[in-house]
Formats: C-alpha cells, sequence, structure tokens
C-alpha cells in the first residue's frame, strides 16, 4: 500500500485553509521542517563512501550498463484495503440484492392487497433499505474508493532507476502519488545517520531524499523521498546496500558485481502468500525458528491476505518509463512494449486458466462455467 508516498505528496502540495493537511503543513513549518531545512545537512554525501562491501539487497529489476532499477519497500505491502473494499462491494451487493426485487414489484405491480404486513414491507422497510444502500454506496465512492487507490486501479510497482550516464535519480509514480520524476544524484541524501554504531544491530530501509519544489504555502521547499529496496537485517547490510548504489551511479557498473538474482515482475498466488507472511520483516526476523512456527500456524490468514495481495496486483498495470526517459536510458522501444504487454495481459490469462482448471477439478466439468 503506498500510503508512504501518499501521504509525503499530500504534504508538498497546497490545500484548503483550516483542512486537516493545511494544519499539518503549518505545525511541520514551525517545528521540525524549518529547522531541517534551514541547516541542510546531508547524513551521507553521494561522494561518500560508508561501507567496504556491498550488497545488492534482492531489490534489483534490471542491471545493464546504462542503469538499474530497484524497488521500493511499499510495493509488498497491499492486500488489506482490497479485503476491506472488496467486503463493501459485498455488503452493497448484498442490500441490492434485498430490494431490488421488492423494487420491481412495486413498479410493476403495485400493490393490490390491504394487508397490513404488505403495506410495512414497501412503506417501512423497503425505504430503510433503500437508504441504507445509498449510504454505503456513498462511503464506499467517497472514502473507500480513494483509499483503494493506494495498491489497486494504479501502478503494479514504484520503481526507482539510477541512470549513471546522466547521473540522475528518476522516481516512476503515479500522479496522485507525486508523478514520475527525475533528480540530480548529487542533490540526494541517503538517510544513514553517522552516530549510529554498526554493531548495533540496527537494519531497516534505505530512504533517499531529496528537497524539491512545492506548492506547500508554510514552507519555501518540501522533501521528496523514497524507501527502496527490502528491509535490511542489521546497519553493515543497510550500509552495503547504499554502498552498492553509490560505486554504480559513481563508477558504472564495472564498479559493482550484477545482482546474484533478478527481481521478478510476475505475480503468482504462492509468491503473494510469502510476500505478506514476511510481514515486512528482514530474512533474520521472518527466517527464525520461533517465527517460521508462528507463520505456519497463521497459514490460513496468510492465504487469504495472501489472495487479497495477488488480487490487488491483478488490478493494477505494470508501468514502464515515459518516452523521453526510455530514450535517454537507451531502451529498445520494442523490448519495452513487448514487455509491458506481457506483464499486463499474461497474468489475467494465466489467473483465468488456474481458475478454470479449478473448476474442471472441482465439478469435473471441462465447459467454461455460464456465469463466466
Amino acid at each position: 500500500m503506498y500510503h508512504f508516498e501518499w501521504n509525503t505528496a499530500q504534504l508538498r502540495r497546497k490545500h484548503e485553509p483550516g483542512s486537516a493537511f493545511d494544519k499539518i503543513q503549518q505545525k511541520m513549518a514551525h517545528e521540525e521542517q524549518e529547522s531541517l531545512l534551514e541547516d541542510d545537512v546531508k547524513d551521507t554525501e553521494v561522494w561518500e563512501s560508508r561501507s567496504s562491501h556491498v550488497h545488492d539487497n534482492h531489490a534489483v529489476y534490471a542491471f545493464n550498463h546504462d542503469y538499474i532499477d530497484v524497488c521500493t519497500n511499499s510495493d509488498s505491502r497491499r492486500g488489506l484495503m482490497t479485503m476491506a473494499a472488496i467486503f463493501f462491494c459485498y455488503i452493497i451487493f448484498f442490500w441490492l440484492s434485498i430490494i431490488t426485487p421488492d423494487i420491481y414489484a412495486l413498479l410493476t405491480q403495485g400493490i393490490k392487497s390491504n394487508n397490513g404486513a404488505l403495506y410495512i414491507k414497501f412503506f417501512i422497510l423497503l425505504p430503510i433499505g433503500i437508504a441504507t444502500t445509498i449510504t454505503i454506496t456513498y462511503l464506499f465512492f467517497r472514502y473507500v474508493i480513494k483509499t483503494w487507490r493506494l495498491e489497486a486501479w494504479t501502478m503494479r510497482r514504484l520503481v526507482v532507476r539510477f541512470h549513471h550516464k546522466s547521473k540522475t535519480v528518476i522516481f516512476l509514480r503515479p500522479a496522485h502519488l507525486g508523478g514520475t520524476v527525475s533528480y540530480r544524484w548529487e542533490d540526494m541524501n541517503a538517510t544513514l545517520p553517522k552516530d549510529v554504531q554498526q554493531e548495533s544491530g540496527l537494519g531497516g530501509v534505505l530512504m533517499l531524499a531529496v528537497l524539491t519544489t512545492t506548492e506547500n504555502p508554510h514552507s519555501r521547499v518540501g522533501l521528496d523521498c523514497a524507501f527502496i529496496g527490502t528491509t535490511c537485517n542489521d546497519y553493515p547490510q543497510l550500509l552495503a546496500f547504499w554502498e552498492y548504489l553509490r560505486r554504480f551511479m559513481q563508477g558504472g557498473p564495472n564498479a559493482v558485481p550484477p545482482p546474484r538474482r533478478l527481481r521478478s515482475k510476475w505475480p503468482s498466488p504462492l509468491g503473494s502468500i510469502y510476500t505478506v507472511s514476511k510481514l515486512g520483516l528482514p530474512s533474520s526476523g521472518y527466517l527464525s525458528p520461533g517465527f517460521i512456527v508462528l507463520r505456519l500456524l497463521m497459514l490460513p490468514a496468510f492465504v487469504i491476505w495472501g489472495a487479497m495481495h495477488y488480487l490487488s496486483l491483478l488490478l493494477c498495470y505494470e508501468p514502464r518509463f515515459p518516452k523521453a526517459i526510455r530514450r535517454a536510458c537507451g531502451e529498445s522501444e520494442l523490448r519495452s512494449l513487448l514487455a509491458m504487454i506481457a506483464y499486463n495481459l499474461l497474468p489475467l490469462l494465466y489467473s483465468a486458466a488456474a481458475l478454470w482448471l479449478l473448476y474442471v477439478w472441482r465439478y469435473g466439468d471441462v465447459r467454461w462455467p455460464e456465469w463466466w
């Protein structure tokens, strides 16, 4: 769920005076943000090496002589909002299935009886059902659908591209999360505090931040940032991941080894179940003996959550960078187009085929179900 990206994008925009985000912007301007922006102190400069080791963190989608594409940490945090949205849809259709026959009967036949129970049904219960359905539908389209867009009906993944030839870092995002933007490499700030002991065992996620223009009327500049890569086990691994990106941007592809394994973009049900069962923890956490037992005990919940995770992926589209960026990065237009078509079309086809095979196994009927 892209809640963090949406939140930071909202903080850079102008809002109606007195609204919730406007008050948050004022509070941040008067407290932390103004002092941070005035000092403009970077935790780590891009030319500064913080580790003698490199680690790709299993976060690389593409690696070549021109650029590397890296995942963001929010890509795996999805599914729960899809579950809530489907529950809302079920409630709406449930009420529609109750009131629709009564409305049809009232319009076509009218009330031909003086039965008191019939009058109660049509003039008391039916209006209550209509009002309930309208209220739930309004809440769905007013609030739920907007939140649902943070993990469905949007880009399937957010990508950060490091282009070493032009020394730029490009954030690939939908418009409501800040859009696709390009920043100079030397303007980047890696949030790796130097007062943290490397032996402390503190891991986490690498955050790249940059000061940028903003529509926020309460601050001169805004902060754009991205959490990239998977969760690291400890602070040395976090520094090694930064060193991998830094050496590539400073010295090119020959300065770092190729990734041990590229990250897959193909959605799969088993992959979704495995992803949600990790709960965003580093490998030292979700592979520990105690947590493996807990994951096995919670397997039914993870299966349901994983199904919603997989469904949210199918409800999204696989993005690609704008044409100007693709040309600047030396991408093949034909290969990029074919990859986009394959990533968007094939998951729908093999998901439909899997459902058909499940139907055949369950009912022993090789024909397509009539309701399909």
